[in-house]
């Protein structure tokens, strides 16, 4: 799916191989043979994507940027795995980024560097080529050759990623059947405010209710098998994220102005007014965070966990790490929205 963003259109350079469920959005220009596996997203709406040649992006992958602020650059012969996510960073060439992990705001990595599965690259780092880096964050684990990055390469494009890139905590490759996903009946279909958005190649069903001013975006998939969930008023579950829930899990209850970022996958809880869920984060079930309370990116929030108000719980297993800060409150609200605009000008056919 090719779509405009407002004056912006993409442009692609031959022999790209994308499917029907991946989108190219906006100011994106791409170098020839560009491979984009379902529902993967490269979203060039708020700033500048560049991308090289013979870049591939595998299954859920997403690509984006910081609106107005900072773009995108992914050089020749990138790899991306499943739900991996290049966000406002500059990626040299023949980097690989493995199956579910991340490259953050303003971060930079050298050439033939292999970020390990599951591993966050935090924001401003900047990573020498030439190296496996693992872990929260990504640190350096041992150099590494070209020949042995390539191979990894392949092994992800092939569908059968090596260990280092191969995720731990993600199910074996499915099209069809997305992660954790409850085939029970489904209670009645979703209630959407006229002012709400849902994208085209998101996922709802389940008896789901998106208030005004709210957003589902690319290749999200948001389903509350016979239970509820609930997206409360501007608030935005950013490109390729799953809520998923049941009556049995319990229910799932977004707040007024929350922001649930790229790549999270979660279950039931409640989430308070102006809270910040991290982009590449995973939530257990019965999770509540008070008002203003932040899961940091790539934390792994344990079920039945409480995040106070304006407190940051981070790492693996999560755990209190500090206040948030108000120059970070501003950031969320400005965050929140401009998710808000982008929900309006999709609405408007870009």
């Amino acid at each position: 799916m090719k779509l405009r963003y407002r004056d912006f259109e993409t442009a692609l350079g031959v022999s790209a191989v994308v499917a029907d469920t991946a989108v190219v959005i906006g100011r994106l220009a791409a170098g020839d043979h560009l491979t984009l596996r379902a529902y993967a997203a490269l979203r060039a709406d708020g700033e500048h994507i560049r991308v090289g040649s013979d870049v591939y992006f595998g299954e859920h992958a997403t690509a984006h940027i910081v609106d107005a602020r900072i773009g995108t650059a992914v050089g020749d012969a990138v790899t991306v795995g499943r739900y991996g996510v290049v966000h406002a960073c500059k990626v040299a060439d023949h980097v690989v980024v493995g199956e579910s992990a991340a490259i953050m705001d303003e971060a930079s990595v050298g050439p033939y560097a292999v970020i390990g599965a599951d591993s966050i690259v935090p924001p401003g780092k900047k990573l020498a080529g030439g190296w496996l880096y693992a872990g929260l964050p990504a640190q350096p684990v041992r150099e590494i050759s070209p020949d042995e990055a390539s191979a990894m390469a392949r092994s992800i494009r092939n569908g059968a990623a090596a260990a280092g890139v191969c995720s731990s905590v993600l199910q074996p490759s499915s099209l069809n059947a997305p992660m954790e996903r409850d085939d029970r009946p489904r209670a009645a279909s979703a209630v959407r405010s006229p002012s709400s958005y849902v994208a085209p190649t998101a996922r709802v069903s389940g008896n789901v209710l998106l208030a005004d001013d709210a957003g589902i975006y690319f290749g999200c998939v948001v389903d509350a098998g016979d239970g509820r969930i609930v997206i409360g008023p501007r608030t935005n579950v950013q490109d390729n994220s799953f809520l998923l829930t049941t009556r049995q899990r319990g229910n799932l209850v977004l707040g007024t102005g929350v922001t649930i970022g790229h790549n999270v996958q979660m279950g039931s809880g409640t989430f308070g007014d102006d809270c910040l869920v991290g982009m590449m984060s995973r939530v257990g079930d019965g999770v509540t965070v008070e008002a203003g309370g932040c899961i940091g990116a790539g934390a792994w929030v344990e079920a039945g966990s409480v995040i106070k108000a304006g407190w940051i719980w981070a790492g693996r297993p999560a755990r209190p790490f500090r206040e948030v800060r108000p120059d970070e409150r501003v950031e969320f609200a400005r965050g929140r929205d401009v998710y808000v605009g982008y929900g309006a000008a999709y609405r408007a056919g870009g």
